[in-house]
């Protein structure tokens, strides 16, 4: 080798390689990082929506629709990225029964409760668009579920669980995502306390089936089940046209 290059070689700038147990560390802080902003995103995004862009543009749906385009096109690069399979969203018949077996006996009490609810209050009722909420309202649910557990749930047991804690210890950790979900979809319904108390209470249960099994179809047609059952039971001073941000506002009287 010449001279000339031996002297080439020499000036190169070193580059530092971590061990490999920090570049590990260095890499799930990474993770970690792009979690917490990608959670972030997605929530800001509805808070922007339900609070400044509903009252700034009420009849314009288009730019109402940007926000959750925006949301969910980072939701499915999140997913790719990551290389989550839809068996492992939930989005196949993987643990269909299994879910339906642990839903069936609390969304039947759930629902009686509230059928009695609005036969008490003399408030049941048949929307006038009651045909079309039964076709759309459980898609909705299923694109909600899609959103709070195959997303927002799953990137919070990222941040939450330790995938190297023991069983006692995982529980619990897992019982804390669950209720981080739960108050973050609950915050979502705010200022709306009705709706809000029943979000969190239905999301506690929405997570802890997940966690179980992760199955949205189930999971969604229960979540459009039940919110079909409150829009036409409950009464309209309890939970205001199921009003969420600056519009709740609107159904009040000071």
């Amino acid at each position: 080798m010449s001279a000339t290059r031996i002297e080439q070689i020499q000036r190169r700038p070193k580059v530092m390689k971590l061990p490999r147990a920090e570049q590990g560390t260095e890499a799930r802080l990474s993770l970690r990082l792009v979690t917490i902003l990608e959670l972030l995103s997605v929530i800001s995004s509805v808070l922007l929506t339900v609070w400044a862009i509903v009252p700034l543009y009420p009849q314009n749906r288009l730019v109402m629709a940007f926000p959750a385009l925006l949301s969910l096109s980072l939701i499915f690069y999140s997913q790719h990225t990551r290389h989550e399979s839809l068996g492992e969203l939930g989005l196949s018949s993987a643990y269909l029964w299994t879910a339906l077996r642990h839903l069936l006996l609390p969304v039947v009490l759930c629902s009686l409760v509230l059928l009695l609810t609005g036969y008490l209050s003399h408030s049941l009722h048949r929307s006038t668009h009651f045909e079309v909420n039964l076709v759309i309202v459980p898609l909705w649910g299923v694109v909600q579920q899609f959103v709070l557990q195959g997303f927002i749930y799953r990137r919070v047991r990222m941040l939450v669980v330790d995938s190297g804690s023991f069983k006692p210890a995982a529980d619990r950790q897992i019982r804390y995502a669950i209720l981080a979900t739960a108050a973050i979809f609950a915050l979502v319904h705010l200022p709306n306390l009705t709706l809000s108390l029943l979000t969190f209470a239905a999301a506690l249960l929405w997570s802890w089936v997940y966690e179980r099994a992760p199955n949205l179809w189930v999971l969604g047609f229960s979540h459009g089940l039940l919110s079909l059952i409150v829009m036409h039971a409950l009464p309209e001073w309890l939970l205001h046209s199921m009003s969420v941000g600056y519009k709740h506002f609107l159904y009040q009287k000071f």
